[in-house]
């Protein structure tokens, strides 16, 4: 049967940035890939996805199913892959997490009307099957 299993977005940004009442999802995770996307810079609107909890907000970046980690990475996913004759299995490493306001300079984004975003550099692993 083709198709897309996606199972779910690794947080492993810096422990030093993750709220203490924070807890990681579970994900099961595999080393024979068949095709990798590295370091790929997602954003994630802060406006969308933040709450007055961090641990909610940074379950939302990852969970959000308009604009989190885990909605981006299988919209990538299902693009470059014929689903209809392949199997595809995937899950996402979320390394490192920043906004796109730093560095704060005189004509950078912090003194214009842009939005704020979260920016995750992540890595897609994925393992297909079929032709």
């Amino acid at each position: 049967m083709a198709g897309i299993t996606n199972r779910g977005t690794v947080n492993n940004i810096s422990s030093g940035q993750k709220p203490s009442d924070y807890s990681d999802p579970s994900v099961t995770t595999f080393t024979d890939e068949t095709c990798k996307y590295s370091d790929l810079e997602l954003s994630v609107l802060k406006a969308t996805v933040d709450e007055s909890d961090p641990a909610t907000t940074m379950a939302a970046i990852i969970a959000n199913g308009t604009i989190g980690i885990t909605k981006q990475a299988l919209d990538l996913v299902t693009a470059d892959f014929d689903l209809v004759a392949r199997t595809v299995l995937m899950y996402t490493d979320w390394k490192q997490l920043r906004t796109n306001m730093s560095p704060v300079g005189a004509e950078d984004d912090l003194l214009t009307d842009a939005a704020t975003s979260y920016v995750c550099t992540v890595d897609i692993y994925v393992q297909t099957s079929g032709a």
